[in-house]
């Protein structure tokens, strides 16, 4: 982004992280999932987004890009482990039952 425009030092930028939020226990075999007494598990997987806010780039503590990498894996590890990803895939899924799929 500095490349392009110097101005680009004070934008505030967001990245989008996509994760698997089907819990391993829901994953079953093929077999199991076509034979007739399937107990009704979702195919496939669900997914959610993470929202994790770039820093400026003009904090010299991201001078390294190692120490800027290490800085974004705590916040993604953070926000992954926090309630907010299965409250808002519950919120999610009760819009569906009650507006429908679309």
């Amino acid at each position: 982004m500095l490349e392009i425009n110097q101005e680009s030092r004070k934008a505030n930028s967001t990245a989008l992280v996509l994760l698997n939020t089907r819990s391993i226990k829901g994953y079953k075999s093929v077999k199991e999932m076509v034979s007739k007494n399937n107990s009704g598990a979702a195919w496939g997987n669900q997914f959610a987004f993470l929202h994790v806010t770039i820093p400026e780039l003009n904090d010299p503590k991201f001078d390294n890009p190692l120490e800027f990498i290490w800085e974004a894996h705590k916040e993604i590890s953070r926000k992954k482990n926090s309630l907010v990803t299965p409250l808002t895939g519950m919120l999610l899924n009760m819009v569906k039952a009650i507006r429908g799929p679309e």
